[in-house]
C-alpha cells in the first residue's frame, strides 16, 4: 500500500508529461506546415539588418550610404542612446508591435477553428485529457510561437547594439514578455471567437477590428492628453499675466495722483486678459472632462500601446534628446529671426518644453503594475468566458 501511491502519482506525471508533449509537437507541426512563421523569423532577421545599418556620428545620422545631418549626432546624443531609441520607438512599436503581430495572428488564429471543426476535437477528447488543460496548454503553446519570435528579433538586435553602440544591454530582453504579454491580450480574444465561431477567418478579422478599437481608444487618449496639457499651460500663463495687469494697476494707484498713468488703459487690459483667462479656463475644464472619459472607457481594455511603451520608459534616458530638440528649437527660432518672423511669446504650443513635461509626468504616473495588471484582468476574463464555453460545450 506504500508503494502503489508513489507508483500512481509517478504514472499520471508521466502521463501527463507525455500528452503535453504530444500536444507541442501536433501544434509545431501545425505550424510548420504553414511556413508562415518561419517566413516571420526571416522577415525579423531582415529588419535587424537593416537596422545594423543605421548609424549615428559627429555630423548627424546616416542610413546606409546617405548623410543626414542636424542636431541628431553623437555631440549631443550617445550612439548607445540612439540605438536604444530606434529599438523602442520604431524596431519594437512598428515591426513586432504590428506588422510580425498580424503575422503571428495569422499563424495560430486557425488553432481552435482547426480543432473544433475539423474533428481533431474527437481524438483529445478520446483520450484522459481534461479540456481545460487541453485549452490552456493549446493558448501557452500559440504564445510560445509569438515568444520565440519575439526572441530571436531581440537577440539579433542586442547584438547589433553591443556591436554598432558599444553597449551590450540586457534590459534589451524585456522586450520578450512584453511584447509576449501585448500579443496575449489580442490572441484571447482571437481564441474567444475562434471557439464561439469555429471561423478562422472570423477570429482574425474580428481580432484585428477589436484591436482597431482599441488603438483608437489609445490614440484619442493621448491626443486629448497632449490638448490638456497644452491648454492647461496656457491658462497657467494668462494666470500670470492676469496677476501681472493687477499689479500694475495697484502700483499705479499706490503712485501720487501727478504721476499717475492712464488707469482706464490699465483696466481695459486687465478687463481684456480675464475675459481670455475665463474662455481658456472653459476649454481646459472641457478637456479634462473629455479625457477622464476616454480614461475610463478605456480602464477595462487591455493597454496595448502602453504595454510596449514601457521598453522606451525603462530602456532609454530622455536627456540626449531632449537636449537635441531644445538645439533643434533653438536653430528654427534662430532662422525666424533672420528671416524678420517672430513668434508669439505667449503662444504655447505642443513641442514646448514644458507641456511636453505634463504629458511626460501623466504618462509616469500611469504605473507598470497598473498597466499589465489592467490588461491581464482584461485577458483574465475573456479567457475564463472561452474555457467556460470550450468546457461546457457538446463537441
Amino acid at each position: 500500500m506504500t508503494t502503489a501511491a508513489p507508483q500512481t502519482e509517478t504514472f499520471a506525471w508521466n502521463r501527463i508529461v507525455i500528452q503535453t508533449v504530444a500536444l507541442i509537437v501536433d501544434a509545431y507541426r501545425e505550424v510548420n506546415s504553414k511556413k508562415l512563421f518561419w517566413i516571420t523569423m526571416l522577415l525579423s532577421l531582415l529588419v535587424v539588418v537593416a537596422f545594423a545599418f543605421v548609424g549615428i556620428n559627429e555630423r548627424g545620422v546616416k542610413v546606409f550610404a546617405w548623410d543626414f545631418p542636424g542636431v541628431w549626432n553623437t555631440s549631443l546624443i550617445p550612439a548607445d542612446q540612439f540605438y536604444k531609441f530606434i529599438f523602442t520607438t520604431i524596431a519594437i512599436p512598428w515591426w513586432l508591435g504590428f506588422l510580425a503581430t498580424i503575422l503571428a495572428l495569422v499563424s495560430v488564429c486557425s488553432t481552435f477553428p482547426d480543432l473544433l471543426s475539423g474533428g481533431s476535437i474527437d481524438l483529445y477528447l478520446a483520450k484522459p485529457l481534461s479540456r481545460l488543460r487541453l485549452l490552456l496548454t493549446k493558448y501557452v503553446l500559440g504564445l510560445t510561437f509569438a515568444a520565440m519570435q519575439v526572441s530571436a528579433f531581440t537577440i539579433a538586435s542586442f547584438i547589433v547594439i553591443g556591436i554598432r553602440g558599444g553597449s551590450w544591454e540586457w534590459k534589451i530582453f524585456l522586450a520578450i514578455p512584453l511584447v509576449t504579454l501585448f500579443f496575449s491580450y489580442l490572441f484571447c480574444v482571437c481564441v474567444l471567437v475562434g471557439i464561439v465561431t469555429r471561423s478562422t477567418i472570423a477570429s482574425l478579422l474580428i481580432t484585428l477590428l477589436f484591436w482597431a478599437f482599441v488603438f483608437a481608444l489609445n490614440a484619442t487618449d493621448g491626443g486629448l492628453l497632449a490638448f490638456k496639457a497644452m491648454f492647461e499651460e496656457r491658462l497657467d500663463n494668462q494666470q500670470r499675466l492676469v496677476e501681472y495687469n493687477k499689479d500694475l494697476i495697484e502700483r499705479n494707484n499706490a503712485q501720487p495722483a501727478t504721476q499717475r498713468s492712464n488707469a482706464t488703459e490699465f483696466e481695459r487690459q486687465r478687463d481684456v486678459q480675464i475675459r481670455k483667462l475665463a474662455e481658456l479656463q472653459k476649454d481646459a475644464e472641457n478637456l479634462r472632462w473629455w479625457h477622464g472619459l476616454v480614461k475610463w472607457t478605456k480602464a477595462p481594455f487591455p493597454k496595448t500601446g502602453e504595454t510596449v511603451a514601457l521598453m522606451s520608459r525603462w530602456l532609454v534616458d530622455p536627456s540626449p534628446f531632449d537636449s537635441a530638440r531644445n538645439e533643434g528649437e533653438r536653430r528654427r527660432e534662430s532662422r525666424r529671426v533672420a528671416r524678420g518672423v517672430h513668434r508669439d511669446p505667449d503662444r504655447v504650443n505642443m513641442d514646448d518644453d514644458r507641456v511636453q513635461g505634463r504629458i511626460e509626468d501623466e504618462m509616469t504616473a500611469r504605473t507598470a503594475a497598473r498597466i499589465i495588471g489592467s490588461s491581464l484582468g482584461f485577458e483574465a476574463v475573456i479567457l475564463g468566458i472561452a474555457a467556460l464555453i470550450f468546457c461546457r460545450r457538446d463537441f
